[in-house]
């Protein structure tokens, strides 16, 4: 039996409603053929909307809704925008506008945003020549608890948005003019004593230099993530032999790349909180340190599987997401399984040599991913005949036939499955699309059908099927034959 769709809620289908003729309403009133005021026409369905006894979550979820449409011209987004934000509005994202609006939704959000406690901008990239709004808004909206600006923080900005007590979340990572002194500024305000996570620098470049975010590490009380910031342990090992070798962080993750020994020991001894850690080219024969920390997601880049299954076997009870990417040598998944029955998620990208040669299995693996990593037919179907649990299947290439899906969920149940995705089979045809939609309860999606032996008849069949039993299935993409 396939899953079908839900029934839209009372309060989805009003929201959906109401949107619309705010739409309509503005729409009709900026059209050029008609002598409309729309100044007169917002005031008239603010009024309504009091009147109504419209909520904050009301105009919230309309702001939400209106400017993430892809539909709506971006002038009628923005009016909306300057008619519905108001102070009780506590969430503002801007989504995506042309340059020519940046200017003009700065000010709306500094004039009328008092209100919010979360505040995105990631689609406002803000120049030099508007930023006095940024500080504006900073100044005004005073008890933001997250601000994500990527891309256009400066020192001058962090010097204002220091004096947000309030702050726990702070985006200010990509290619950025922060310098020391900006950093300074952050570790010297008010914003300092709640900040929590701190995204900062650009994924795998040392555009941030780790002495500023070892200043952010030892001001900061609170910090448990820099997310971005890849370079984690040289600004520990810079603080372990420049200032305190007993300092001690609240960091639950960090990433670091090619690790030393002293590095790894300075991560080990200083962050005993770690619960997550991504390695990035660890040097040979620093892994095993880990051993001491309490770890439940590890992600590792260019290693040793001899070391890291040498690892596991200390840390593996505790594991449940693991990712893996170009490691050296083989791969075992049996004892993979041993060490680490409590995994959750295992994703595979890049390995030499992937096995799985016995039937030891994962006790609750919900998420399986393989791309580019050698894994032959017979142990791939072992392992997802023993792997019953799952609820997401993701390999990139594979060359099973109708008759292997047939023996793997004919014979089994896989009872939680929610997506399955091949991105190449083109040994699979319709007969497995219709085996997996009756034998897996909850699927919800299939694909990527292009590399599959589908013609367009068999997609308009399959897709009539869907519709007219109502089926919550997507079968992607969607419009893989035109």
């Amino acid at each position: 039996m396939m899953k079908k769709c839900q029934v839209r809620t009372l309060s989805e289908c009003a929201l959906t409603e109401l949107a619309n003729s705010v739409v309509n309403a503005i729409g009709f009133a900026m059209h050029t053929e008609l002598d409309n005021d729309i100044a007169v026409t917002m005031v008239d369905l603010n009024s309504y909307l009091e009147e109504s006894g419209a909520t904050s979550d009301i105009y919230q979820d309309m702001l939400r809704v209106i400017l993430s449409s892809d539909f709506l011209e971006a002038n009628i987004r923005f009016t909306c925008l300057q008619m519905l934000l108001n102070g009780s509005v506590q969430c503002l994202v801007s989504e995506i506008f042309p340059y020519s609006y940046y200017e003009k939704i700065l000010q709306v959000i500094a004039a009328q945003g008092s209100g919010l406690t979360a505040l995105n901008l990631k689609g406002v990239w803000v120049k030099h020549e508007h930023m006095n709004y940024m500080y504006e808004i900073m100044k005004n909206c005073t008890h933001l608890t997250k601000l994500s600006i990527p891309y256009i923080a400066t020192d001058e900005l962090l010097k204002y948005i220091s004096s947000c007590k309030y702050l726990k979340v702070l985006d200010i990572s990509g290619d950025t003019d922060i310098t020391e002194m900006g950093v300074e500024y952050l570790c010297l305000g008010a914003a300092r004593d709640r900040l929590k996570i701190v995204d900062i620098g650009t994924l795998g470049e040392e555009n941030i230099c780790h002495t500023d975010i070892a200043l952010l590490l030892t001001n900061l009380p609170n910090l448990e993530n820099l997310v971005t910031y890849s370079f984690v342990g040289q600004s520990l090992l810079c603080i372990s032999e420049q200032y305190n070798p007993h300092f001690k962080t609240k960091l639950k993750y960090l990433h670091d790349t090619r690790t030393n020994s002293k590095t790894m020991d300075a991560i080990v001894r200083m962050c005993p909180e770690l619960e997550s850690i991504y390695l990035d080219t660890p040097d040979s024969g620093v892994m095993h340190k880990l051993e001491s920390l309490n770890l439940r997601k590890l992600k590792i880049y260019k290693f040793c599987c001899l070391e890291l299954e040498q690892l596991l076997e200390k840390i593996g009870p505790n594991l449940n997401h693991l990712t893996v990417i170009k490691g050296r040598g083989t791969l075992d998944l049996g004892r993979l399984a041993r060490s680490s029955n409590g995994l959750i998620d295992l994703d595979c990208y890049m390995m030499d040599h992937i096995t799985y040669a016995c039937d030891r299995k994962f006790q609750n693996l919900h998420g399986l991913e393989m791309l580019n990593s050698p894994f032959t037919n017979t142990s791939l179907k072992r392992f997802v005949c023993n792997t019953q649990s799952l609820k997401r299947l993701a390999i990139d290439s594979i060359t099973f036939t109708d008759e292997d899906m047939e023996c793997i969920f004919l014979e089994h149940y896989f009872n939680q499955l929610e997506d399955i995705w091949f991105t190449s089979a083109p040994n699979l045809t319709v007969n497995t699309v219709e085996v997996l939609m009756d034998r897996c309860p909850e699927l919800q999606s299939i694909g990527q059908l292009s590399g599959w032996a589908l013609t367009p008849d068999d997609l308009a069949l399959l897709r009539g099927m869907l519709k007219s039993a109502n089926s919550c299935l997507v079968l992607s993409p969607t419009n893989v034959f035109p």
